[in-house]
C-alpha cells in the first residue's frame, strides 16, 4: 500500500501575521497531492508569549498538540516534544531549528529525513556557544535549511559547511501583496472619515506605531517620547494599531493627553487610513516583520538602538528607511520633533512577498519530498 504524501510541520502557534503564508504553503502542496498539518503547541513559557502577544488564530490545516518539556542544563533551553498524532510520525517533518528540538533529533536518530526552519542566526537573542553549536549539528543532519533571510543563510552555510543547495532563503515577509492593495483602495474620504472618527484634526501630524504592544517593543521609550513630543508641539498625535501587555500604560497616556488613538489588534484596513496620512513609523523597541510593512506604506521608521532586531531589518536602509537614535526617550523625542525623512513613492517591486516566501518553501518541501520517495 503506497504511503501517503504529508507534510507535518512543528511550531509554538499560528499567529496572524503568518497564516497567509502557511495558507498558501498548505494548499499549494496541496495541489500536488500532499496533505499539509502544523501541530503546535508550547511549553508553559511559550504558552504566556502567546497569551501575552493575543494574535493567535485557528486554522483548518493546524492542530494544537501536547508537549513534553524535559530540563536538562540551566546551560541549554528546555528540551522540547511536540506529541504528533500516530498516523502522522511518518510524514515529512518541517520543524524549528532549535538545538533543543527533540522532534528534529528523533528524525535524525532514526535517519529520517526532516527540514529546519529558522533565523539561521542569533538575532534576537545572546547567542550562546553552546546552544549554537548544538543548533549547528542539528542543521548538518537536516535533509535541508530554510533561513528567514539571506543573512541568516551565509550563516548556516558559515558554519555547517554545507552545500549552498541544501540552505535556502524564502525572504521571510506578510502579506505585502494584500496590504499593498489595501493601501492603495484607500481614499481621501477614508482618511479624512478616520480623523473625524477619532478626533485627529485635518492639520494633525501622525506617527504611526505598529506591533505588539510588550517589553520588546519598549513601550516605556514610545510613551515617554511621545509625553515629551506633545508637550513641545500640539500639531503631533499618535496612532498605536497593536495589542499586548503594556496597553493600559498607552491607554493612561492616551486618556492624559487625548492625542493618543488606540486601535487595539488591528489589521492592514484598520490602520491604512492612518498609514496614508502618517509622516512616520516610531518603533522604538525590536524591529521585526515590521520593516516589511513599513517598505509597503512608503513610511521610514523612527527606531532606537537595539542589538536583537529580527532579520528583516536586513531590508532597511539608514537613513532612507530607518533612521536609527540612542535608545533613550531625550534622543528618541528629539528625533521625532526634528523629523525631516520624507515618505518614499511606493513599494519597491523587489519587496518580499508571500507569493514568492510560499513558492520557496513549498518546492523545498517537494524536492525533498521526491528525493525521500526516489530513495524507497
Amino acid at each position: 500500500m503506497t504511503e501517503p504524501r504529508r507534510v507535518a510541520i512543528t511550531q509554538p502557534y499560528v499567529p496572524a501575521y503568518r497564516f497567509p503564508l502557511w495558507d498558501l504553503v498548505v494548499s499549494t502542496l496541496a495541489d500536488q497531492g500532499v496533505e499539509t498539518r502544523i501541530f503546535f503547541g508550547g511549553d508553559a513559557a511559550q504558552l504566556a508569549l502567546r497569551a501575552e502577544r493575543g494574535d493567535g488564530v485557528e486554522a483548518p490545516w493546524a492542530e494544537q498538540v501536547a508537549v513534553k518539556t524535559v530540563a536538562v542544563s540551566n546551560r541549554l533551553p528546555k528540551l522540547r516534544l511536540r506529541r504528533l498524532p500516530r498516523d502522522w510520525q511518518h510524514a515529512l517533518l518541517v520543524t524549528e531549528m532549535e538545538g533543543a528540538n527533540l522532534n528534529a533529533w528523533a528524525a535524525a536518530a532514526g535517519r529520517k529525513p526532516f527540514i529546519t526552519f529558522g533565523h539561521g542566526r542569533s538575532y534576537t537573542s545572546d547567542e550562546g556557544g553552546l546552544s549554537m553549536r548544538v543548533e549547528t549539528a542539528l542543521n548538518r543532519r537536516a535533509r535541508h535549511v530554510l533561513t528567514y533571510t539571506e543573512a541568516g543563510r551565509e550563516a548556516v552555510l558559515e558554519r555547517t559547511g554545507r552545500s549552498p543547495a541544501a540552505v535556502t532563503a524564502f525572504r521571510n515577509t506578510t502579506d505585502t501583496t494584500a496590504l499593498r492593495r489595501i493601501l492603495e483602495a484607500t481614499t481621501p474620504t477614508d482618511t479624512a472619515a478616520f480623523e473625524l472618527a477619532h478626533g485627529i484634526p485635518a492639520n494633525a501630524k501622525i506617527a504611526l506605531y505598529l506591533g505588539a504592544v510588550n517589553r520588546h517593543k519598549r513601550i516605556d521609550l514610545l510613551i515617554d517620547a511621545a509625553e515629551r513630543v506633545f508637550a513641545a508641539d500640539p500639531d503631533w498625535w499618535l496612532v498605536v494599531a497593536g495589542s499586548g501587555e503594556h496597553l493600559p500604560q498607552l491607554k493612561t497616556l492616551a486618556d492624559r493627553t487625548g492625542r493618543v488613538v488606540l486601535l487595539g489588534q488591528a489589521g492592514p484596513a484598520d490602520y491604512a487610513p492612518a498609514a496614508r496620512v502618517a509622516r512616520l513609523l516610531v518603533n522604538p523597541g525590536r524591529i521585526g516583520l515590521v520593516a516589511v510593512d513599513a517598505l509597503v506604506m512608503g513610511l521610514p521608521i523612527l527606531a532606537a538602538r537595539n542589538d536583537l532586531n529580527a532579520p528583516e531589518t536586513e531590508y532597511l536602509a539608514e537613513g532612507k528607511d530607518v533612521v536609527t537614535v540612542d535608545a533613550d526617550s531625550d534622543a528618541l523625542a528629539r528625533a521625532w520633533l526634528g523629523w525631516a525623512v520624507p515618505r518614499t513613492e511606493g513599494p519597491s517591486d523587489s519587496l518580499p512577498t508571500i507569493e514568492g516566501a510560499a513558492a520557496a518553501i513549498s518546492s523545498v518541501i517537494l524536492h525533498t519530498l521526491e528525493t525521500r520517495e526516489a530513495a524507497r
